[in-house]
Parts: structure tokens; sequence; C-alpha cells
């Protein structure tokens, strides 16, 4: 991110100096820079599995370019980079499995049907893996984003130029990180069964086997410039924002459903399907020169 933002700050300041003097109408393009405050949140396909949990708040920033068409049309494009995410609720018990170093197993490679009392003992003598049922995800991920906008506006009104932005989003994933909030599940000599025995917080989890590693999304927005001087104007606006790719595999190479169950029963449980649409408001602060 350090690398994008210097590259765009030079090219700024380049462009900047070659067009420097030209009115706002006259100029055919400008360079601005920007940061995006944005509220956003993870939109689920399958409400009865996952569920969004409340917004999370963003941050973004970036290079603009403006391609002029005519007098009240242009073209918009840039860099940036946005730091986004969401909260999910599990709701059909589903779970995973960790090694003791706290690291994802594939949930195809594991046997199901060794049954609680032959899975409790394997454990004694063997890998040592955890059980957990997930009743939480909280995501964060950060995107390098290209918008791809057409902007119409009106033509100056005391100063200011009043504007809305319609196109799309390209994005692609660079970091993802999770917390999962987890019940864990423990064998009871009692029953003779796993049981729930707790709640754990496990941070900072990467589960790159599940994720797409790119979005591409709606961009729709209203704003205004207000000119400060010559060809400097600042801008805001606001943006919504609505991702069209899932983030996840559909079928988890991790997840399964009824985790506890199917380990009592001794019965393969199936993939668990998942789905993880980033949505969110942007908040657009900026300059244009």
């Amino acid at each position: 991110m350090k690398k994008i933002f210097s590259i765009a700050t030079a090219a700024l300041l380049i462009v900047n100096t070659l067009v420097a003097g030209e009115g706002d109408d006259d100029k055919k393009f400008r360079f601005g820079l920007k940061v995006t405050p944005t509220p956003t949140w993870l939109r689920s396909t399958d409400t009865k599995s996952v569920d969004k949990n409340g917004i999370k708040f963003g941050f973004g920033f970036g290079l603009q370019m403006q391609f002029r068409i005519t007098s009240t049309a242009a073209f918009v494009t840039g860099i940036g980079g946005d730091f986004l995410g969401g909260k999910q609720i599990y709701k059909n018990g589903q779970g995973y499995i960790l090694t003791k170093d706290n690291a994802y197993t594939d949930s195809e490679k594991t046997n199901f049907t060794n049954g609680p009392i032959n899975t409790y003992s394997n454990n004694l003598t063997g890998n040592n893996d955890k059980y957990y049922e997930i009743k939480t995800r909280s995501i964060k991920a950060t995107y390098v984003t290209l918008p791809i906008l057409l902007k119409l506006m009106t033509k100056d009104i005391s100063g200011f130029k009043y504007f809305g932005v319609f196109g799309g989003n390209l994005a692609f994933q660079t970091k993802f990180k999770c917390t999962d909030e987890l019940t864990e599940l423990k064998f009871s000599p009692a029953t003779g069964l796993y049981e729930a025995s707790g709640d754990v917080t496990v941070a900072d989890m990467r589960p790159s086997g599940d994720l797409i590693p790119f979005n591409v999304g709606l961009n729709v927005g209203l704003g205004f410039e207000y000119n400060l001087s010559g060809s400097t104007s600042f801008f805001l606006g606001v943006n919504y924002c609505r991702g069209f790719i899932n983030q996840y595999q559909g079928n988890s190479e991790i997840i399964v459903d009824q985790i506890k169950t199917n380990i009592n029963l001794g019965t393969k449980p199936p993939a668990s399907k998942q789905s993880a649409f980033s949505d969110g408001v942007q908040i657009n602060i900026g300059m244009l020169f």
C-alpha cells in the first residue's frame, strides 16, 4: 500500500505541473487524492445458515483520475487501497477442526466415521486435533480497488458543481484475516459424546483455501465539487458499493455443517455452504487539481 500511495502521489505532482495554469473547464483530465471512510457489512445469500451481524467501519485512500468527455460528463478511474470487513453469524451448527498449532484441517481429509470414543482415543495418542462450533466470524480484508465510473455534473452554480456517478469497481484482495468466536467441543467420559465445553476466541485466522481473491461490484453515488481556486476543487460524495462476487468458495474446504451431531453419530458431515458479499457506503473526501 505504501508503494501504491507513493506512485500515485508522484504521478499527481507530475501531471499537475504539466497542466498548471489551465482552468477547470479547459482541462481534458484532472488528478486528485481522496480518503474514503466506509461503513461495510457482509451479505449472505443463505440466511438460514449464515447472516450478517452488524456494520464494521472501514477506510480507504486513493488516487482519482478524471477524463473529460463533455463540459458536463467525464470518465473517472484511479487506484486505491480499501480496508473493509464485516461480521457474520453461523446458525447451522457449523464447525471445523484445528490442529494443536491452530492451523485449519481440510474437512475432506478428516475421518468423522470413527465415532466419538474412537476419535477421542485417537487424539490422545495421535494428532491432538481440536473440534469447534463456530458462532460468529469478524472479517478484515484489504483490497486494491480500480473504479470505472461515468460522472455527470451540472454547470458551475456559485462555485459548486453537483454530480452523480454510475459504474463499478474491480478489486483485488491482498490480505484477509478473521477472528472467530467458537464453542469448543470436548469428549465427555460420562456420556461417551462430544459436548460443548466453553467459548473461546481465535484471532488472526487465514482460511486461504476458501477465499476468492477478487471482487467486482456496483458503484453509484452523488456529491458535489466546490471550486477553491483556478482548477483546484474540494469534493465530497457518498457512494453505495455492492459486491457481485462471493468472497468465499461456495462449498467450504474447512467448515462442515452440524459438526457436533456428526462426530457423535460417526457420520460424514457435508461441507458447509457459505457466502459473503461485501457491501458498503463509501464517503469520498478529496481534492481535484
